[in-house]
């Protein structure tokens, strides 16, 4: 079987595994969040409370927070933490424009009442599943193996045939080189002859 279909053969199965990991049930621990999510709340991986399918069809983590303060800065809230504890409270780096639902309806964050509890979903533009990336990381791995024995395999294939082209070359020039020797001295030793006879 030649190695570049079985390398086009780990991508497509490994296509099949992440897709059909993708559908599986995910929990905070599946999950690991972007750089940007960090920046914004550097506990996100402990806020996390679960994995939800909203009515979108798509699916966020789950934070839960607590407002404390609404100041010039902006609004400071206190996440819940996945161990049942509050975490320091934090300024909220939401953009000027964010809203909260609260009962269906939209509402600015700078209008939050203080001691107000609010719900955080964070979609998948600010995770991946982790499964998903070991899975991605393996096949990319397996892949580049496979692309360096092809590119062994085809010098391999390459040195053999400039060996066979070599053998097949002659190992001499052939007998024209001694046949023009020995007449040169034929001739060399007739004209000698007949210098001796004069």
């Amino acid at each position: 079987m030649k190695i570049s279909n079985l390398k086009y053969g780990l991508i497509a199965i490994a296509g099949l595994g992440i897709t059909t990991n993708a559908n599986a049930e995910l929990g905070c621990d599946d999950i690991v969040f972007s750089p940007e999510a960090f920046a914004a709340y550097e506990l996100i991986d402990q806020a996390c409370l679960e994995m939800v399918e909203r009515d979108d069809g798509n699916t966020y983590a789950k934070l839960t927070a607590r407002v404390v303060a609404q100041t010039a800065s902006g609004t400071h809230i206190r996440y819940r933490l996945a161990n049942g504890e509050l975490a320091p409270s934090h300024l909220s780096t939401a953009p000027e424009d964010f809203q909260a639902m609260i009962s269906g309806k939209p509402v600015n964050m700078r209008n939050l009442d203080v001691s107000q509890s609010i719900n955080i979903y964070v979609s998948d533009a600010y995770w991946v599943d982790a499964a998903a990336l070991v899975e991605e990381a393996i096949v990319e791995e397996m892949v580049e193996e496979a692309i360096v024995e092809e590119m062994v395999e085809e010098a391999i294939v390459e040195e053999i045939i400039e060996e066979e082209m070599e053998a097949e070359l002659p190992t001499t020039a052939g007998p024209l080189p001694w046949l023009a020797l020995f007449g040169s001295l034929f001739l060399i030793l007739g004209g000698a002859l007949r210098f001796s006879r004069k």
